[in-house]
């Protein structure tokens, strides 16, 4: 899903049409690309900062109160997604925020990932308070993994593929 301009003031885009969510809210928990990854296919282009460490990159209150706004506007939304200016598994105050959105509203909430984090309980358990969680994994083979997702040399995509086994038992 191509994200949309945004006003440089909000957290919020959209929404915008998906074809696996509907019409889409998009929510963006970062205000400049900040990934695991640095993908040759990113929307966003290359470089930006590539990190797996977790901490509060735009405060939940902000992202809240945008969310309200945009909400009041009483359009057409299907489902509200974390995906945005780059990976969400690395916001620490996910969970919280997810559970805050949906004191807010009935609509889903959806979480866009690469999956690089999901190896860690922390991350799956802030993703259970998620209605859907999409997790990308686009290459078995470290080599070729390698070679698109450019990855921090520190993920390991034995690890990863275990992340995404674990969120599916859970």
């Amino acid at each position: 899903m191509a994200r949309p301009a945004r006003t440089p003031a909000s957290t919020v885009y959209g929404p915008v049409p998906s074809r696996r969510l509907g019409f889409s809210l998009g929510v963006d928990l970062f205000p400049n690309k900040v990934c695991s990854f640095d993908c040759v296919y990113c929307q966003l282009g290359k470089g930006g900062k590539k990190t797996a460490a977790r901490k509060i990159y735009v405060p939940a209150r902000r992202v809240l109160a945008d969310l309200k706004k945009a909400l009041a506007k009483g359009q057409r939304i299907d489902h509200i997604t974390l995906s945005g200016s780059g990976e969400p598994t690395l916001h620490s105050g996910l969970g919280r925020l997810i559970r805050d959105i949906k004191k807010m509203t009935k609509i889903p909430v959806a979480v866009l990932t690469n999956a690089s984090l999901l190896s860690l309980k922390e991350v799956r358990d802030d993703l259970r308070a998620a209605d859907v969680v999409v997790p990308s994994l686009d290459a078995a083979l470290a080599p070729v993994w390698r070679r698109v997702n450019r990855p921090l040399p520190s993920l390991d995509l034995d690890k990863i593929v275990d992340g995404l086994e674990a969120v599916r038992k859970s």
